[in-house]
């Protein structure tokens, strides 16, 4: 640094010069942070915390408020960052690394989180049917003091969310009847609509509501009946379970419909799970792609799989399977570690893919008492679905869809998965002989190992899932249904219920309204529309994206 007489100037000069900007740079950003979280509290902050504004002055305000000094602005300060530390300086304080430490994750110098902002509840919905409650002045309030009577200027305005109850309805259909003039012989009568249940005794509406209740919100039939008794409906047991036999009757081309896409598609989900019924105990499985779920009622084991995609050739003619009749195009299936699984992969030539969740799972347990081998795979899983969310994330900010998508996610799987991989299958065999063969550890590290070009296949393509979980969130209404019923009270019931789990499983995976989805195709139906390819769900959503 230069001086005018020596054109120099001694390194301990420039040192303390130095430390004297940084100080005063310092100073600076903590003036700045301390007039930061006053504003922040006057526009964001909860309203019995905002400084009301003067709307005359108020630009004046905050301009002399930004040009004060920092000591003429009555605000807690922000816990400032430590100034340079000069030699000899005293270490700072654990009380300030501290406070610094909470003030960089948003909580206060105690450490205590800090109360969220308010800044008012959330619209109402607005497509909402609206509904208006006037309400008015009294008689006495409409007359001012002096005796001048006031006049209607307007109404105070304000919106919130209510319920009217559900009604059940006397609907009377009257059917038109021409006849001749003289004679009053009748020449034509009008026809009775189409129905779900022609000339039965309820309605599509009141069709649609009961199977919404049993198969959405998991009503038992009991429980339904208790709530259609209390709107003066008289509904039996064995009506309702017939409604339920009608709406499988009619909507089974649609169901056979979502059958044939699903198979279709380029990999699918498959998992069962046991369903009581009064004859025994049967196994309803589920199938999943696309975006949509099929279910049928079988046995459990390779027997049905194989009647299902048309292999089983000593099997029973009349009834071959979904999958004979309708075809099947995936080349790869997901699903747990059920040995079936692999030998009718290896028979369909389909390659096989296992769920890293339920490798996963067996872990968690030890890992949760303190077991090294346990947590670290743990962790190292819970890496390969970061990697899989990371990549989400990338797809959804970039505007990637399809193959597009695709390509972004096989390429990280390349690049961060396969060397995850490839460190726990290292640690399993690392602690495979460390472990008693039954002890948990072993069992669960015995599972990753045997199941290992399974579980590491969805890293050759982009579009490959990691686990099987969609398929058993689509089990998840009948597993936690178990709960409400004792069984199902016959073979015939079981596939009605197959075949309406189908419809409002598919409603929920397409992202569906369920009662929208119903009126529309019961309206296409009743008018002779046969096209049940393009009434399914996903392709009802499909047309509705499109047309936004």
């Amino acid at each position: 640094m230069l001086t005018p007489t020596t054109g120099f100037i001694s390194l301990e000069d420039e040192v303390r010069i130095l430390r004297q900007r940084v100080q005063d740079s310092e100073a600076v950003i903590q003036s700045l942070e301390q007039k930061n979280a006053w504003l922040t509290k006057v526009v964001y902050g909860p309203r019995s915390e905002r400084r009301p504004v003067d709307q005359d002055h108020g630009e004046a305000k905050q301009a002399s408020f930004l040009a004060a000094p920092v000591e003429a602005v009555a605000v807690v300060a922000l816990p400032a960052a430590a100034p340079a530390k000069a030699a000899g300086d005293a270490e700072p304080s654990q009380d300030h690394e501290k406070a610094v430490r909470n003030a960089k994750k948003g909580r206060g110098p105690d450490g205590k989180k800090k109360a969220r902002n308010g800044g008012g509840r959330r619209p109402v919905n607005r497509s909402l049917r609206p509904v208006e409650v006037l309400i008015p002045a009294p008689e006495s309030e409409r007359v001012a003091a002096d005796g001048t009577h006031l006049v209607l200027l307007g109404y105070e305005i304000s919106e919130r969310e209510a319920y009217i109850l559900a009604e059940l309805v006397r609907e009377i259909t009257k059917r038109e009847r021409w006849g001749l003039p003289d004679t009053r012989e009748v020449a034509y009568v009008a026809p009775p609509a189409p129905a779900i249940v022609p000339k039965g005794k309820y309605a599509d509406t009141a069709v649609v509501e009961a199977m919404y209740r049993k198969y959405v919100m998991l009503t038992p039939f009991t429980r339904m009946l208790a709530d259609f008794h209390a709107m003066g409906s008289d509904l039996s047991d064995a009506q309702l379970s017939d409604l339920a036999r009608r709406f499988a009757e009619f909507f089974s081309p649609v169901a056979d419909a979502i059958r044939a896409q699903v198979l279709a598609r380029a990999f699918v989900h498959v998992d069962e799970t046991p369903l009581p019924t009064l004859d025994g105990r049967r196994t309803i499985w589920a199938w999943v792609g696309g975006n949509q779920a099929f279910f049928h009622i079988g046995g459990r084991g390779g027997c049905e799989l194989r009647r299902v995609l048309g292999l089983d050739g000593d099997g029973d003619d009349d009834d071959p399977g979904p999958g004979a009749t309708l075809g099947w195009a995936f080349s790869h299936w997901m699903a747990d570690g059920y040995r079936p699984y692999d030998t009718i992969a290896a028979e369909a030539s389909i390659t096989r893919l296992c769920c890293w969740a339920h490798a996963r799972r067996d872990f968690l347990v030890p890992a949760d008492e303190g077991d090294p081998v346990a947590k670290d795979l743990v962790a190292r899983i819970r890496a390969l679905y970061q990697v899989e969310k990371e990549a989400g994330i990338a797809c959804s900010c970039a505007g990637l869809h399809g193959e597009q998508a695709d390509a972004e996610r096989l390429r990280r799987r390349q690049v961060e998965s396969l060397p995850i991989l490839a460190g726990i299958r290292t640690a399993c065999l690392d602690a495979l002989p460390r472990y008693d063969q039954r002890s948990a550890v072993h069992q669960a590290v015995s599972y990753i190992l045997d199941r290992w070009p399974a579980l590491t296949a969805y890293t050759t393509r982009g579009d490959l899932p990691i686990d099987n979980n969609q398929a058993e969130r689509v089990l998840r209404p009948i597993v936690i249904g178990r709960k409400n019923w004792y069984f199902v009270g016959s073979e015939d019931a079981t596939a009605w219920a197959a075949t309406n789990f189908t419809l409002f499983e598919s409603c929920r995976l397409a992202k569906v309204d369920p009662r929208a989805w119903l009126r529309a195709v019961i309206a296409r139906i009743h008018a002779g529309d046969r096209d049940y390819p393009a009434m399914t769900p996903a392709t009802y959503a499909a047309k509705a994206a499109a047309k936004t």
